[in-house]
């Protein structure tokens, strides 16, 4: 026994640095749901069972020549776990039930296939002297598994598409199972795509912190130091700005408490995100106030995203100023921003001028 385990921290020892890693950090805040949470533990289970199914496999059935049956079952485990690791990741990542039940549909499909090759032998079998041997259809397990990350990096580039950094930093962990996966299949190297998973995780980990810190914690909405980073980023691809401040928040905050504050807080910030049909981004850059991001719109389109706003913001029974300033190349960020707070401010005068008469 205390040989195999020796021989387990020898081929494992950086996929248990990963996994120990993850699961320290699974029990901070990353700032996403529960389910989530469930899925990256159930990841790190699988992915840990599998590394010891590897050892046990090799070294405690090939090489003793005993238990063909039970390396055939722990084969089958070999082949599916990383697909199953995949399928889970793309799950925490797309939320999308069709293209999620498909996507675990096939590998339903692929565990019959696999499960009855002993009695098949359609893609291959443990002989009675405990030999490997592939069969007819031996590439199917490595085919699903490009296909599998394939997938995941579509999800990626479609999910990632408008942050260059995001996207490279998610997409090389798919890259690299990729590569191991080529490599794996012409048995070039052996045994190395869990802990290519392992990393997988711990780098999406590493994303959530990252995703975290851009997010304003009550509302779930970009913060303010997102709103610098864009405004700069993208100054020539934005067609105007848009600034908002929510009315009486003090008077809320001093007669209901801040519990009520907050809750007019978000339903604030649930009205600045409801409108439909227009590219835009909304942050929240101070106690209540917020401001948009509009992409690729007319002033009519801004004056039409406002009252959308102002009447969803009035259905909860709150109200709001609003300013905007349409962006040209002539004006700096801080240009851009200090004309729409002009606006927006102007607004608010007029709104209490109005509730003094």
């Amino acid at each position: 026994m205390g040989e195999y385990v020796k021989l387990y921290f020898q081929y494992h020892i950086i996929l248990l640095v990963f996994l120990l890693l993850s699961i320290l950090i699974l029990f901070t805040d990353l700032g996403v749901g529960k389910k989530a949470k469930i899925n990256l533990r159930i990841i790190i289970g699988i992915i840990f069972f599998a590394s010891i199914v590897h050892i046990i496999e090799r070294y405690v059935c090939e090489e003793t020549n005993d238990y063909p049956n039970f390396r055939f079952v722990l084969t089958v485990i070999k082949y599916l776990s990383p697909q199953l690791i995949l399928c889970l990741l793309m799950t925490t990542i797309y939320n999308n039930k069709k293209v999620m039940i498909t996507l675990f549909a096939i590998l339903g499909v692929e565990a019959i296939l696999l499960s009855t090759s002993q009695l098949t032998h359609l893609v291959y079998y443990i002989a009675p002297n405990n030999t490997f041997t592939r069969s007819y259809l031996w590439f199917i397990p490595f085919v699903l598994s490009f296909f599998y990350l394939l997938s995941f990096m579509v999800i990626i580039i479609y999910k990632f598409k408008s942050d260059k950094f995001e996207l490279v930093f998610l997409l090389s962990s798919p890259i690299l199972c990729t590569i191991i996966t080529i490599l794996e299949s012409l048995d070039i190297i052996q045994e190395r795509l869990n802990t290519a998973l392992g990393s997988s995780v711990l780098f999406y980990e590493i994303y959530l912190f990252y995703v975290n810190s851009k997010k304003d914690f009550l509302t779930g909405l970009l913060n303010r130091h997102s709103f610098m980073r864009d405004m700069k980023n993208q100054k020539d691809k934005i067609s105007a700005l848009i600034s908002m401040d929510l009315n009486g928040l003090k008077t809320i905050n001093d007669n209901f408490g801040h519990q009520a504050g907050d809750e007019a807080i978000i339903a604030a910030a649930k009205s600045f995100t409801s409108v439909k049909g227009y590219k835009y981004k909304v942050y929240r850059v101070g106690g209540d106030e917020f401001n948009t991001i509009v992409f690729n719109a007319s002033e009519d389109d801004i004056k039409n995203i406002i009252k959308t706003m102002d009447d969803t913001i009035k259905s909860f029974g709150y109200s709001a100023s609003f300013g905007y300033s349409m962006n040209n190349e002539y004006y700096s960020v801080d240009e851009l921003i200090k004309f729409a707070d002009i606006e927006m401010y102007n607004s608010k005068k007029q709104f209490y001028n109005k509730q003094l008469n």
